[in-house]
């Protein structure tokens, strides 16, 4: 065990008198004492659960909505998508994991041109939204 010098508790300089003088009696000085500080205890277990689905993100932006799935464990044939006009189905089976997902779509997306990747395990499909015609503005 590796000892080090211990801190000095004094707040001057030492004195070599031993004492102090105080109405003909001789006190000594005595150090402020300090609490011994805090010994910590360190667990080496994570603490964090374990994932067991697939991780889904859903980003609605101004012209499309993304969708990405973590799909790490799951190749191309083992994945099937259906798409209806309000949500859309992701069912993906592989020995005995199974994972089925029903993510809800806005309205205004467009199902007809969806874009689905599947690359490195993550699935990503963008659905662009349906144009809307606006009215023009009269001025007066």
């Amino acid at each position: 065990m590796i000892r080090s010098i211990p801190p000095t508790t004094s707040i001057g300089p030492r004195r070599k008198s031993t004492g102090f003088k105080k109405g003909g009696e001789e006190t000594r000085f005595k150090p402020k004492v300090y609490r011994r500080p805090r010994e910590w205890i360190y667990e080496t277990k994570p603490i964090f659960k374990k994932v067991r689905e697939p991780l889904v993100d859903v980003f609605k932006e101004a012209t499309e909505v993304k969708i990405i799935i973590d799909l790490g464990s799951f190749s191309r044939g083992e994945v099937n998508l259906n798409i209806k006009p309000d949500k859309y189905i992701v069912l993906a089976k592989h020995g005995e994991q199974e994972f089925e997902e029903e993510i809800e779509l806005p309205a205004d997306v467009d199902i007809e041109k969806t874009v689905e990747h599947l690359r490195n395990g993550i699935l990503e499909i963008t659905l662009p939204k349906k144009k809307v015609k606006r009215k023009p503005v009269k001025k007066k």
